[in-house]
């Protein structure tokens, strides 16, 4: 049976060398990479990061967002721990190319195009994800209020012996009476629910900027 057309690939020219790296699933997914057309490494994965390593080769990084959708594969001419850690951090390695058309290739196109419009939008996104979390609490709490629970029958607790403990003498320290202002407390109060969409934000322009770095790359490996 044949199998059928992968879901994304990515491709690279380098040290005369040509890689692909193909994915077939959205979820459960299956991952090959090839070098000059041979199976260095291959791996099935459900996680967003994934890893895959080739002792002569190096290592292949690929990432892919929370729903899924393929973003990136990075090559690495090494292998290690910290090498993976480099490559997610984008401060690392070479991208593939992705195929025109697949996802992959219309995510890169996005950072290309709107590179203030995609930051704006992931922060938007980060308040979204926010509001829905507060907005499913509050739904769960009146649910939770409403429902007549049964009493339950209290268990008596076996009495625990005291134990003594030694008094050790503490120096009384005077610490000045510090008031915060309304406003700082305002202020720290509203930041838990404004730090997701600060992050998701300042994430999306480090990866904008990764990207116009790696074009730089890929335009010095041809």
């Amino acid at each position: 049976m044949a199998e059928r057309h992968p879901d994304q690939s990515w491709t690279l020219e380098t040290g005369g060398q040509h890689h692909r790296v193909t994915v077939w699933g959205s979820a459960g997914r299956r991952i090959e990479w090839q070098i000059d057309d041979v199976v260095v490494a291959e791996k099935k994965s459900w996680d967003g990061k994934v890893r895959l390593t080739a002792d002569d080769a190096g290592t292949m990084f690929l990432r892919f967002s929370s729903m899924g959708t393929p973003q990136r594969a990075t090559y690495l001419s090494s292998t290690g721990p910290e090498v993976s850690l480099k490559a997610a951090a984008g401060i690392a390695g070479i991208d593939l190319v992705p195929e025109p058309g697949t996802p992959a290739a219309k995510h890169e196109d996005r950072l290309r195009d709107h590179p203030t419009l995609y930051p704006m939008l992931q922060a938007l996104g980060g308040a979204a994800g926010v509001m829905a979390s507060v907005l499913i609490a509050v739904l769960l709490a009146r649910l939770l209020s409403s429902i007549d629970w049964p009493d339950l029958p209290s268990v008596p607790l076996p009495s625990l012996p005291s134990i003594p403990l030694p008094t050790i003498p503490l120096p009384s320290i005077d610490l000045p009476d510090v008031t915060v202002p309304d406003w700082v407390r305002w202020l720290l109060d509203k930041l838990k629910y404004a730090w997701p969409v600060i992050l998701a934000f300042v994430i999306a322009r480090a990866e904008v900027r990764r990207r116009r770095k790696q074009d730089k790359a890929r335009r010095s490996e041809d």
